[in-house]
């Protein structure tokens, strides 16, 4: 027995980002993500060119 799911070979992106979107607001996950951090302190995170851990290449500069 594998521990993942077979995926399917043809997947309806949109149909699926659908999904996930209704499941969000149907769980209230944005709500409760601002809920959880409430009374902290608030912070920016700031991804900068690749990636936040990767260097920079000529075409970046």
């Amino acid at each position: 027995m594998t521990q993942y799911r077979q995926v399917p070979a043809q997947v309806d992106l949109p149909a699926l980002e659908h999904a996930v979107l209704d499941f969000w607001r149907e769980q209230k996950i944005f709500t409760k993500s601002l809920e959880r951090s409430e009374g902290r302190p608030e912070w920016v995170f700031y991804e900068g060119p690749p990636t936040a851990n990767g260097m920079p290449g000529a075409h970046h500069i």
